[in-house]
C-alpha cells in the first residue's frame, strides 16, 4: 500500500493497522497517513468555508460547512444508479436545502414538521437506495445543520440559496468527475430508485421509520420551544440506524453517555482556558475527530465543535444543559420510536395476514 492510498483510509481502518503492524517503517508510514490526512483535511475545510464565508456573508459560513461535507463523502461514495443522474440529483438536494429549511423554521411546528419530514423522505430515499454506504447520515446531517442555523434577513437568504447553489454544482461536479472513470457503470436508473420504494420491504420500511422517527422528535422539540432541536435530530438520527434491537440500544446508551461526558469535558476546559484559546475548539475537534475510531470518542469531540457558538447566545449553564437535555431524549426517544413503529408494523401485517387467509378459506369453501 503506498502512502497516497493509505492517505484515503479513515482512522477506524489505520488504527488497527498501526495497532498489528510489527515492522516499524510501516507503522511510521500509516502513522505519517493519518496525520497528513488530517492536517490537510482541515486546511481544506477551512479554506472552503472561510470562502463562502467571505463571499456570502458569516451567517452562510454554515452553507461552506454543507459544501464540505458532501464534497468529502461523495467523492468515494455514491448513489447506487447511473452517475449523470445521481449528480443531478445531488444538485436536487441542495434545491431542497435551499427551500426547505427555511421554510419550515418561518412556519408553526405542524407545518414546519410536513416540509421537514416530505424533504427528509426525499432525500433518503434517493439517495439512500444501497444503505451500506450510509448516505442519510451525511445528507441529514446537513439538512439540520442549515435548519438550526437560521438568517436572519431575506437579503441573507437570497445570498444563502445562491450559496447552496453554487455549493450544489461544485459537489456534482467532483462527484461526476470522480465517478465517472470508474470502471462500474450502474444499471439502475432514478426511476428504478422511486419504483423501488415498497413499504413491505425492509429497506423503505427503515427509510419511513428514519424520517418519522427523527422529524417527530424535532416537532416535540418545537411545541415545547429547544433552542437547538438540531441537536436532538441529530442524536435521533445516530441511533435509528439499520441494525438488529441490541445494537439499537447499545447505540443509544452510548450516545446518550458520550454525550453527557462531552458536555461535562467541555464545560472543565472552557473554565480553565482562557477566552481566547476558547474560539479555536472547533478547529481543535476538527484535527481530533480525525484521529477518532470509535464512535463514543467522535460524540464526544462533536460536543467541542458544537458547544462554542451556543454559548455565545445561550450562555455556558444553558448550553451545557441543553446540550445533554437533547441528546439523553434524542436517545430515549429513538428507541423508543423504534420499538413502536416496528410494533405497529408488525400488527399491520398480521391483520393483511389475517384477511388474506380468510380470503383463502372463502374461496375453498
Amino acid at each position: 500500500m503506498s502512502f497516497y492510498q493509505a492517505m484515503q483510509l479513515g482512522a477506524a481502518q489505520l488504527k488497527p493497522l498501526i495497532k498489528e503492524e510489527s515492522d516499524k517503517k510501516l507503522k511510521q508510514k500509516y502513522t505519517g497517513a493519518l496525520i497528513t490526512k488530517n492536517i490537510l483535511c482541515m486546511l481544506f475545510c477551512i479554506l472552503v468555508v472561510s470562502s463562502f464565508s467571505n463571499i456570502f456573508g458569516k451567517e452562510n459560513s454554515i452553507v461552506g460547512v454543507v459544501t464540505v461535507i458532501l464534497i468529502l463523502t461523495f467523492r468515494f461514495a455514491n448513489l447506487d444508479f447511473k452517475i449523470k443522474q445521481s449528480a443531478i440529483t445531488l444538485i436536487g438536494v441542495f434545491l431542497i436545502y435551499a427551500i426547505s429549511p427555511y421554510l419550515s423554521n418561518i412556519l408553526n411546528p405542524v407545518l414546519g414538521f410536513i416540509i421537514n419530514f416530505t424533504s427528509i423522505i426525499t432525500i433518503v430515499v434517493l439517495t439512500c437506495h444501497n444503505t451500506a454506504y450510509a448516505n442519510h447520515i451525511v445528507l441529514i446531517l446537513s439538512y439540520f445543520l442549515l435548519y438550526g442555523n437560521s438568517v436572519s434577513s431575506i437579503e441573507v437568504y437570497i445570498s444563502r440559496v445562491i450559496g447552496l447553489l453554487l455549493g450544489g454544482i461544485i459537489v456534482a461536479s467532483i462527484f461526476y468527475i470522480k465517478h465517472k472513470k470508474a470502471e462500474k457503470e450502474y444499471d439502475n436508473t432514478i426511476l428504478d430508485v422511486i419504483k423501488g420504494f415498497d413499504i413491505n420491504t425492509q429497506r423503505s420500511r427503515w427509510q419511513l421509520k428514519l424520517a418519522l422517527g427523527v422529524n417527530t422528535a424535532v416537532l416535540i422539540g418545537e411545541f415545547f420551544h429547544f433552542p437547538k432541536t438540531m441537536w436532538i435530530a441529530f442524536a435521533c438520527m445516530s441511533v435509528i440506524q439499520q441494525t438488529t434491537k441490541e445494537k439499537l440500544s447499545i447505540r443509544c446508551k452510548k450516545r446518550a453517555v458520550f454525550a453527557i461526558v462531552g458536555s461535562i469535558t467541555f464545560f472543565l476546559i472552557y473554565m480553565i482556558l482562557p477566552e481566547n484559546l476558547i474560539t479555536i475548539m472547533p478547529l481543535v475537534a476538527g484535527v481530533m475527530i480525525g484521529f477518532c475510531a470509535t464512535y463514543e470518542w467522535q460524540t464526544v469531540v462533536n460536543s467541542f465543535s458544537a458547544l462554542p457558538s451556543a454559548v455565545v447566545t445561550l450562555g455556558l449553564t444553558n448550553t451545557i444543559v441543553f446540550r445533554i437535555a437533547s441528546n439523553v431524549f434524542g436517545s430515549l426517544y429513538s428507541k423508543l420510536f423504534d420499538y413502536l413503529y416496528d410494533k405497529v408494523v408488525n400488527l399491520i401485517d398480521n391483520r393483511f395476514n389475517n384477511e388474506d387467509e380468510f380470503e383463502q378459506i372463502e374461496i375453498n369453501i
